[in-house]
């Protein structure tokens, strides 16, 4: 249960950074950087949906399409169509963290549907899955942080 709470921590933590962002500013792209708030703020959504459905496969993932938006190796200036707008996203995130407390509660032993290996340590259980989130989850906050310092 403790990675439960430690992902509700980086979740919030995750909330705050982008209700200090500048919603006008959600676009810019500063110099050195690759991507922009606005995508991180997707991908960190879109990431916990495909990595939780990998630990569990019964776990359905929301809003599919966002992936051609916010999937590893997409930009923003490839974007088309209905792009979703900050407030939408923040919602999202907010309303995910609820399902996968909800999901995750009493699976955390589990073994995953789907392991995941990356630079050749595997996680083969869903709280090991759900601690990459979390942890993955930080890393995009402190970049939302830099690019939120960048643009103001």
């Amino acid at each position: 249960m403790e990675s439960i709470k430690q992902f509700g921590f980086s979740r919030a933590a995750t909330i705050g950074a982008l209700q200090q962002a500048p919603k006008e500013k959600w676009g810019e792209q500063p110099d050195g950087y690759p991507n922009t708030i606005h995508w991180n703020a997707g991908h960190i959504y879109f990431a916990a949906e495909g990595l939780l459905h990998m630990a569990d496969d019964s776990y359905e993932i929301e809003r599919p399409k966002w992936g051609a938006m916010f999937a590893t190796g997409t930009r923003p200036s490839e974007w088309t169509g209905d792009v979703p707008e900050a407030e939408e996203i923040v919602q999202a995130l907010e309303q995910q963290a609820g399902r996968i407390k909800a999901h995750f509660a009493e699976k955390l032993s589990a073994e995953a549907s789907n392991p995941l290996t990356i630079a050749g340590f595997e996680m083969a259980t869903v709280e090991a899955i759900l601690q990459f989130v979390t942890w993955h989850e930080g890393t995009h906050v402190g970049i939302i942080k830099s690019l939120t310092n960048a643009v103001k």
